[in-house]
This record gives structure tokens, C-alpha cells and sequence, in this order.
């Protein structure tokens, strides 16, 4: 186990240190360049060919060397791909000076920086100069050639227009010609050295695993910043969505509660249950996630708010499909949950395998739907996955700490329980040996009674009364520590005790013994009998002037045993039974048999005692 553990703390600083040791770009320019790509609109677009120049239309020599000198300086920024005036390839690359504006077929004018076209990357290109503006001196459209001959190089803008405003760029979103007049500065240089440079691609994609985070979070910020401050909920989003998240949730509790209630009673297989409530608390979660992303994104993304519905169709879409995706794993977690319980006894072998299964099972989970989405690409998908494991191991951790006491918690209580349930039983054994030793010396006093009243009047009676009195505790004495015997050698032993009362009452005691032969050899507590046909003797039989009868009858009725005594003695007095037999008999029953076993009594329409017990102790 020791070994288990630290070969995870291994892998889990490897793993960290992997992450940490890889390729740090700089901020600048890669900080912009990740903004530009992410642009939902306009994302990095490239020229792929060397690019050819060509001028056209109404453009001096000194046109031409300012050109020439831009075309020169924007040369050494592109690595890959060369640019220069064409001589006898044909120009992929026109700049047209013109006095007259171009119109579309709509009658509007074409953009003032052109027109251009895509492959897979830039293809050909038209830059329009104008001559038309009499404010516009050479000076000004030549200071501003430089700027737009860059623009035609990288396609793209930063993600939000505001941005113009913090920075001058001639990435900035274009607003008419708001930055038509934007020189061409170092930033914007090294945006084009390092998307023109060999393996840009592969930065690019570091680029974004390092900074698209920091840059969502500043896009949503601009954007949040560009709402209306004063309005309160723009202000405080999470304190507005705190309270009906809270209150979904508390719902979501008490309806998973009631439903699991309910099918409690109605639905005995552990699976299905099991599959009811993994599914409406994957519903509950949903709409909860729902909620909270589309509100939040309604209180603070959108610029028209107001036009914004405040339920995402696509955030519905999405968690929808994750949960889906997520219930057949619920069930494999459960089972494996299950094996776990089952198999392992030892607290530490427990915890680990729970920090196992918390841990390494979703993760290789996640790694299987992530290869099936999105194929072994490249880099990028891993270093999302190295946190997204750190993070799951974190949480592996902490369930794997809490269950390790939760299962020592719970093993204390069963060795409490165990330790109750021990003394427990040593106290209905005590008590039952004092019952025993209760019934043995009050049938000795009755008996010595019956005896010592004989002995004037019939010696040989007494004598066989003696030696019945000697078989009777011979019976007592072999089943010494016993608490139970057979409905066999009890009925034999009250037999033997009516023998010795009917020496001493003559003909006045008729007994009758009537035993299910079925039943002999069950088990039941010792003198459980004695003592019912005793009371019958004392209080019925010895208090009858006339022939006295006692009938025991045991039989099976369901799945109980019925021993029944009666007499023809004087009724039984209103309320509980008197007598010491009797007492001790409820009580022998009580301890032996819980509330699974009855002791009635009645008068009508004959005078008798039943008792009911289980069949098996």
C-alpha cells in the first residue's frame, strides 16, 4: 500500500513539474496574436505563396520608393514567404492609385483598403488607393501605405472593438477608416515576425493552452466594463444567481429525497433504484448549470442584453449531452463502489481503492471521450488533460481522506454494537439461569409439601413419590448450563411430574397428553412446560372438591407451535395471572423469544393457557 502511494505522489510531481517545465512564449506579442486568433468572427488568415507587387493607376516615383521601401522592411519580417515587386511572375499583389472611387454593383464604394481573396490561406490581393480627399496630402497617404500594405498581410482584428481605444494597432476592428491612419508600430511588427516564422503553427497552439484563459477572462471584462455600471446586477452577477441557485437546489434535495422514499417501498431491486435517482439528479444538475451559465452570460457577455433570451439553447444542448454521457459511468462507479464494500475488510486497502476509483477511472474515462472526439492530434489536447488529472486527483484525495475516517468512525460503532450485543446476551443468560433456578426450588418446595402431607397416611406412595421427585431433578441436573430441550423430554418431564401429583391426589387428577409427533424433536426453552401444568395443579386441581382434570396439548398451527393446558378448576381471577409459575414463564418467553411469542389466558368456553412460539428459537 506504502508503495502505491508514493508511486502516485511521483507521478503526480511529474506530472506537475512536466507542466511546468514546458515552453513559455512572451507575453507580447503572443498575448495579442492568441486575441486575434480567437476572434469569433475574423480568426489569423495568412499568406501561404511569396507575394508579388505590382502598382497601378496614378502613383508617382516617390510612391513608388516609399513602396519599395515598406515592401523592403515588411520583407525581413516574413520568414517563410518573400515579398517584392513582380518583374516577370505575375502580381498576386495590386495597388491601384486611384482619383476616381470604385463602385459596387449596388452603387456603394469599395472598401478603401480592397479586396481580397482565400484559399486555404491568402491568395491575391487589391489595395485601393485614393486621391480624392483634398484634406489628404501626399505626405498623409504616403505615411499611411506602410500601414495598410501590413493589414493585407495577417487577416484579423482583435476580439473587441473597444480595444481601439486602449491601443493603437492596425489590428484594431475596423470602423470605417478609424484606423486607416494608424502607423505601423513595433508591437504590429512582431505580430507579423512570429506568425510568419517557421513552426508557427505548433507556438501557436502553446500559445493558446498559455494565454487563451487570461484572455477570455479580459474580453469578458471589457465587455462587462462597456454595460452599464450603475446598474446593480451587472455590478454583483454572482450575488443575483446565488439565491434561485441556492433555492433550485434545496428543491432538487427535497424531491430526490421524496422519490427515493417512495421507491423505497415499491421498487426492491438496488439497480433500478439505484438508475431513478442517478437520473433525476442528473436533471436537477442540469437545469441548475443551465441556470447559472445562461444568466450569468445574460447579466454580463452580451452588449444587447435586452435582446438576449435568458435561457442559451446551446448551454441546454451541451449539459444535456454531458449528462447523458455521464449516466452509464454512474452506474460503473456504483458497482465498482459496491465490490469495493464487499471485498475489502481492511480500512486501509478501502481507502485506497476508493481514491482509486474516484481518481484514476474518471480520468481514463475522460481521456477515452476526449481521444474519441478529438483523435490524437496534437500537444494541445494534453495539457488541459495534465490539470484537468491534477485536479481529479485533488478530489480523489480529499473523498479518499474523508471515507478513510467515515470507515473508522463506522468500524468503532460495530465494535461497540458487537460489544453491547455481547453483553446483552450475557444478561438474558444470567437472567434465564435465574429463572431456572427460580422454577427449580419452588416445584422442590411444592413437591417436599406433597410429600412430607403423605408420609402418615401411604409409606409405599411416599417412596414411589421419593424416587419420582429423584427423576425429576436427575432430569434437571444433566441439563445443567442448558437453556433449551426437546418438546420430547419436556413433556416427559411433566409426565413424571403429574405422576407424583397424582400420587398424591389419587383419583381425583385425570391428565391427558396429546403431542403432534411432528414436533417432538424441536427445540424450546427448558421448563417452559413444568410450569404451566404446576399452576394448573395449584390453583386449579388442589381447589377442586371433584375429579380434576389437566389436558396438555401441543400442535402446530401455521408456522407457530400451540401449547395449550386446561383445567376444570375455579376461573381464572380478571387481570393479569397471578402466581409465581406464571410470572417466570412470561418472563422465560420475553427473553427467549422477544415479541415473536404470546401468552393468553381464558375461561370461556373452557379454562385454559395457550402459548404460541416461534417453530426455531
Amino acid at each position: 500500500m506504502k508503495k502505491l502511494i508514493y508511486s502516485l505522489l511521483f507521478l503526480l510531481i511529474g506530472i506537475n513539474c512536466s507542466s511546468q517545465n514546458q515552453e513559455k512564449l512572451p507575453v507580447k506579442p503572443w498575448e495579442d496574436i492568441v486575441e486575434i486568433n480567437n476572434n469569433e468572427y475574423n480568426s489569423i488568415t495568412k499568406w501561404d505563396a511569396d507575394i508579388y507587387v505590382n502598382l497601378e493607376g496614378n502613383y508617382t516615383q516617390e510612391d513608388s520608393l516609399i513602396i519599395a521601401k515598406t515592401l523592403k522592411k515588411l520583407d525581413n519580417l516574413t520568414e517563410t514567404i518573400s515579398i517584392q515587386f513582380s518583374k516577370s511572375e505575375k502580381p498576386n499583389f495590386k495597388i491601384k492609385f486611384l482619383y476616381t472611387p470604385l463602385k459596387e454593383g449596388n452603387g456603394y464604394t469599395t472598401s478603401r483598403f480592397g479586396s481580397i481573396e482565400r484559399g486555404q490561406g491568402y491568395t491575391s490581393c487589391e489595395l485601393y488607393i485614393y486621391k480624392i480627399d483634398e484634406s489628404d496630402t501626399d505626405a498623409e497617404i504616403r505615411k499611411s501605405l506602410e500601414s495598410r500594405i501590413a493589414k493585407m498581410l495577417v487577416g484579423g482584428s482583435f476580439a473587441y472593438p473597444l480595444r481601439e481605444k486602449k491601443r493603437n494597432s492596425i489590428f484594431n476592428p475596423v470602423y470605417g477608416l478609424s484606423n486607416s491612419q494608424i502607423p505601423l508600430d513595433h508591437n504590429d511588427q512582431e505580430i507579423i515576425k512570429e506568425v510568419y516564422k517557421k513552426g508557427f503553427e505548433e507556438r501557436l497552439a502553446k500559445a493558446e493552452i498559455q494565454f487563451k484563459e487570461s484572455i477570455i477572462k479580459k474580453i469578458e471584462d471589457a465587455r462587462i466594463a462597456d454595460r452599464d455600471r450603475n446598474l446593480w446586477w451587472v455590478r454583483n452577477p454572482a450575488a443575483v444567481i446565488f439565491l434561485p441557485a441556492l433555492i433550485i437546489g434545496l428543491l432538487g434535495l427535497f424531491f430526490i429525497n421524496k422519490i427515493n422514499k417512495s421507491i423505497s417501498i415499491k421498487i426492491k431491486k438496488d439497480w433500478l433504484r439505484f438508475g431513478i435517482l442517478a437520473l433525476v439528479t442528473l436533471l436537477f444538475t442540469d437545469i441548475l448549470i443551465v441556470f447559472c451559465v445562461s444568466f450569468y452570460d445574460f447579466l454580463t457577455i452580451p452588449d444587447n442584453y435586452q435582446n438576449v433570451p435568458i435561457v442559451r439553447n446551446d448551454s441546454i444542448i451541451s449539459t444535456t449531452f454531458l449528462m447523458l454521457i455521464l449516466f452509464p459511468f454512474l452506474y460503473l462507479f456504483r458497482f465498482i463502489e459496491l465490490k469495493i464494500q464487499k471485498a475489502a475488510n481492511n480500512i486501509y486497502t478501502k481507502t485506497g481503492l476508493i481514491f482509486l476509483s474516484t481518481g484514476f477511472l474518471p480520468f481514463i474515462c475522460l481521456l477515452t471521450i476526449n481521444f474519441i472526439i478529438n483523435g490524437f492530434r496534437d500537444e494541445r489536447d494534453f495539457h488541459p488533460l495534465s490539470q484537468m488529472f491534477l485536479f481529479i486527483m485533488t478530489i480523489a484525495t480529499l473523498r479518499a481522506l474523508i471515507g478513510y475516517f467515515i470507515f473508522k468512525e463506522r468500524n468503532l460503532i460495530i465494535e461497540n454494537e458487537n460489544k453491547l450485543t455481547n453483553l446483552k446476551e450475557l444478561k438474558v443468560k444470567a437472567e434465564l439461569k435465574s429463572l431456572q433456578s427460580q422454577i427449580n426450588p419452588h416445584f422442590l418446595y411444592n413437591s417436599l409439601n406433597s410429600i412430607a402431607s403423605l408420609a402418615p397416611i401411604d409409606a409405599e406412595k411416599t417412596q414411589k413419590m421419593a424416587h419420582s421427585l429423584s427423576d425429576l431433578f436427575k432430569y434437571s441436573i444433566n441439563r445443567k448450563d442448558k437453556k433449551t430441550s426437546t418438546v420430547h423430554d419436556e413433556v416427559e418431564m411433566v409426565k413424571t411430574y403429574l405422576n407424583i401429583e397424582k400420587i398424591r391426589f389419587g383419583e381425583r387428577l385425570q391428565f391427558t397428553v396429546q403431542v403432534d409427533s411432528a414436533l417432538e424433536n424441536h427445540e424450546i426453552p427448558l421448563f417452559l412446560i413444568q410450569p404451566l401444568v404446576e399452576n394448573a395443579v395449584k390453583h386449579g386441581i388442589s381447589k377442586n372438591e371433584g375429579v380434576g382434570k389437566i389436558d396438555l396439548k401441543i400442535s402446530k398451527v401455521q408456522n407457530e407451535i400451540s401449547i395449550s393446558v386446561s383445567d376444570n378448576g375455579p376461573d381464572f381471577p380478571e387481570g393479569l395471572v397471578s402466581g409465581h409459575g406464571l410470572q417466570t414463564v412470561f418472563d422465560l418467553l420475553r427473553l427467549t423469544y422477544g415479541d415473536k411469542t404470546s401468552l393468553n389466558w381464558t375461561n370461556t368456553p373452557e379454562k385454559m393457557i395457550i402459548i404460541t412460539i416461534p417453530e426455531t428459537i
